[in-house]
């Protein structure tokens, strides 16, 4: 397991155990907001359109929020995350495979889907891990981003993921040249405290900036958003 997973279980483990408990309004919005762009990503890998990776978004969300008691993390097995790849390739797979006229509206037969998925305990596919890794190192540098100065994370921008040089950065940001590479350097320290991966290879801005690729558009974020919105209400109506 990498680290950056370990380094995160503690987290996920509170929100799933809050998400299940059902009476935590923004363990919902946490889960929904930590991981819908992760599925949205995984569609695309897998060749679906923006609209279709936003009907499987829509889809699985309705899947989590109406069956939150099927969770229980096992830190070990890694669960979790295991049972969301193999509920996001099965959705996936079907919208795939159905025309977009026969594709029934999610929430109807999901019970059978869920359970199927709950005893499958498929591995998930190269596709899903490499979008779970993306979507933990964009958090991860969403944090650190948090963390540090707006003139710091400017520098460590700038250089390590846009690949300009250390002068004209330098006059950008107002830093000295020896700033700014101090700058990169504590960002991609407190990166690695916090777990990130690929630092042995040196492979860590490169994944970084795959990673920042694979983020939607402001336009899919806007609308994912509202039909999350939708599926909150959905969720509400079938747990009545």
């Amino acid at each position: 397991m990498h680290s950056s997973l370990m380094s995160s279980s503690k987290t996920q483990s509170t929100l799933l155990e809050r998400l299940r408990d059902g009476e935590d309004a923004l363990a919902w919005s946490e889960f929904s907001d930590r991981y819908w762009r992760l599925v949205f990503s995984y569609a695309r890998r897998r060749g679906c359109s923006d609209h279709t990776a936003e009907d499987v978004v829509q889809e699985v969300m309705l899947v989590v929020f109406t069956h939150r008691e099927v969770f229980r993390y096992d830190r070990a097995r890694g669960r979790f995350r295991s049972w969301l790849g193999a509920l996001v390739q099965n959705t996936v797979a079907k919208r795939r495979r159905q025309p977009a006229d026969r594709i029934r509206g999610c929430g109807g037969d999901q019970q059978e889907g869920i359970l199927a998925v709950e005893a499958d305990e498929a591995e998930p596919d190269a596709a899903w891990e490499a979008a779970f890794d993306d979507a933990i190192l964009a958090t991860l540098l969403d944090e650190v981003r948090r963390e540090v100065t707006p003139q710091t994370y400017q520098a460590f921008e700038l250089t390590a993921l846009q690949d300009l040089p250390g002068d004209q950065v330098a006059e950008i940001t107002g830093l000295r040249r020896n700033a700014v590479y101090a700058a990169r350097l504590r960002v991609v320290r407190r990166l690695q405290e916090l777990g990130a991966f690929y630092r042995e290879d040196g492979q860590l801005t490169e994944r970084l900036k795959q990673a920042l690729a694979s983020r939607p558009s402001a336009a899919v974020e806007r609308s994912v958003v509202a039909r999350i919105e939708e599926t909150d209400r959905r969720g509400v109506e079938l747990n009545q």
